[in-house]
């Protein structure tokens, strides 16, 4: 007799934490450009160059991107930008983890800020919220039959899983050109650029992931006629295909898209004129694939000849309770305060949102944060031509999740879907979007399985020693199962004898024969 065994390979998460942590730096004005009067804004990315885990520590090495667009005090057209990187390390303590496993982190600029210390000198301070995840591929073998099974006889018992079928990070590199039609000012300088996803979708088909969605690019810059300052905005879209082989569209396909880097250059057209926005823009998207089975294991065993022992032991399962994107839809107003520049006309709206709380209830995941709606705009009067302000939106929402309960754990990733700024007055503006948040929740649960069997021969004596014809009265708690096991014969011997078509019940009274398999 042996056990077929089926290997279930499935990814789990070990351990979660969330940190935060302060980057303080002083920056010195380059001496090609002009003294700084006034920051007008600051905007940051954070790029995570290496993950290494070393027994319970993880150790990140990356670099605060920074830009600054400031108002000088010498210029005809009064804006100039600075752009730098600091680097930064940090270790964080994770109970659970080993060398080896795998650390995914999600990282948050809580904070950014920029103040003048003198002319020539500005304090960078950033408080960056840092979301680590570290997960394990495991195998589980667990018993789904015996071969070469003659007198024994089996239990079975449906297990709903999700098996993890593909995981892996992968990039795509986005390379596409934007041409500055001729009724507009050819580019001296870039002042300030934005480049933003938009609509990202990602869907598995046959062996491949395919990416798509369109890049937003924006851009305030200096004209080369007079200098003055101009503002340019175009959508690319684009379409990438990853492989991910075994995967089809029927499984759960959790991905997710960050752009990790991106770099806008000016090229000269084919007039000579530099028109031409060249951009480079690298994803690095993260796949999960899992496929929802249904799996028949062997949960006990016993001879009707041998005295058989299953092995057991504790397996831990997942399945999917929820794959769902929630939509949240919030209408605020943001007014702008008293030391800010009023509106003239608004040239670019950016948007984050940082989720704060998280909570699971009966209903599902209660979710409450933060929508970051950052203006970028031309100004009245004749002191500054641009200006920014950011304005914070709070909202709150339930997340829907039959099922769920505290034991469950998550995926969560949230994103603006879409944006709308109306100016009401150069003071006030109406914030109208709509927040997407792609969510995973699992089931997580322990059930027995057998791994190996002892087999000893029965104990002779007793068997002859146990009468031909026993009388029994079922207990309460008794199946049919239990009652053939203790005397070593099949739940079928028992049914026909009695005449009995489903279970037995308490009190009842049932005839067993015994019976000697050779």
């Amino acid at each position: 007799m042996e056990l077929i065994k089926k290997d279930i390979h499935m990814n789990r998460i070990k351990c979660k934490s969330l940190t935060q942590m302060t980057i303080d730096n002083d920056i010195n004005v380059p001496d090609v450009k002009p003294d700084i009067n006034r920051i007008i804004k600051v905007s940051g990315e954070v790029k995570i160059q290496d993950i290494r885990t070393s027994g319970e520590r993880v150790m990140l090495k990356g670099i605060l991107m920074f830009h600054i667009l400031y108002e000088d005090t010498e210029s005809e057209c009064r804006l100039q930008h600075i752009n730098g990187q600091i680097p930064f390390d940090e270790t964080v303590n994770m109970d659970g983890t080993c060398t080896g496993d795998i650390v995914h982190v999600k990282w948050e600029l809580e904070g950014l800020t920029s103040d003048i210390i003198n002319s020539r000198k500005i304090s960078i301070r950033a408080i960056l919220k840092l979301m680590l995840v570290a997960s394990e591929q495991i195998n589980v073998y667990a018993a789904v039959d015996m071969q070469d099974s003659l007198c024994v006889e089996k239990r079975y018992s449906d297990v709903a899983l999700a098996e993890m079928v593909f995981d892996n990070k992968d990039i795509i590199r986005i390379k596409d050109e934007a041409t500055i039609t001729s009724g507009r000012d050819s580019i001296a300088d870039i002042l300030y650029r934005e480049v933003v996803p938009e609509d990202v979708e990602m869907r598995l088909i046959a062996g491949k992931l395919n990416v798509r969605g369109i890049l937003r690019i924006f851009i305030l810059y200096k004209g080369t006629e007079g200098g003055g300052i101009n503002d340019y905005e175009t959508r690319l879209s684009f379409e990438r295909e990853i492989e991910a082989a075994g995967c089809d569209e029927d499984m759960i396909c959790y991905a997710t898209a960050t752009l990790s880097d991106c770099d806008v250059q000016i090229k000269p057209d084919d007039d000579a004129e530099d028109r031409v926005l060249d951009i480079e823009a690298v994803f690095g998207i993260d796949i999960k694939v899992y496929k929802e089975n249904l799996i028949s294991i062997l949960t006990d065993m016993y001879s009707t000849r041998d005295e058989i022992t299953p092995v057991y032991e504790d397996a831990v399962f997942e399945n999917v309770v929820m794959r769902n994107n929630s939509k949240i839809r919030i209408n605020d107003r943001i007014i702008l305060e008293d030391d800010a520049y009023p509106i003239l006309q608004i040239c670019n709206a950016a948007s984050n949102v940082r989720i704060d709380e998280e909570k699971i209830t009966e209903k599902g995941i209660e979710v409450s944060g933060v929508v970051y709606v950052t203006l970028m705009y031309f100004t009245e009067g004749e002191e500054c031509p641009a200006g920014s302000y950011t304005g914070a939106v709070p909202f709150n929402h339930l997340i829907e999740a039959p099922g769920i309960n505290t034991d469950c754990i998550y995926e969560m990733n949230a994103a603006i879907e879409q944006l709308n700024v109306m100016v009401i007055n150069p003071r006030e503006t109406e914030i109208k979007a709509v927040i997407g948040i792609d969510v995973i929740v699992f089931n997580r649960y322990t059930k027995s399985v057998i791994t190996d069997y002892q087999v000893t021969e029965r104990d002779m004596d007793e068997l002859n020693n146990m009468p031909g014809l026993i009388g029994y009265i079922v207990k309460k708690g008794d199946t049919l199962w239990d009652i053939a096991k203790q005397f070593h014969i099949s739940a079928n011997d028992i049914m026909d004898m009695n005449e009995i078509d489903g279970e037995v019940k308490p009190g009842q009274k049932i005839l067993i024969v015994k019976r000697i398999a050779y």
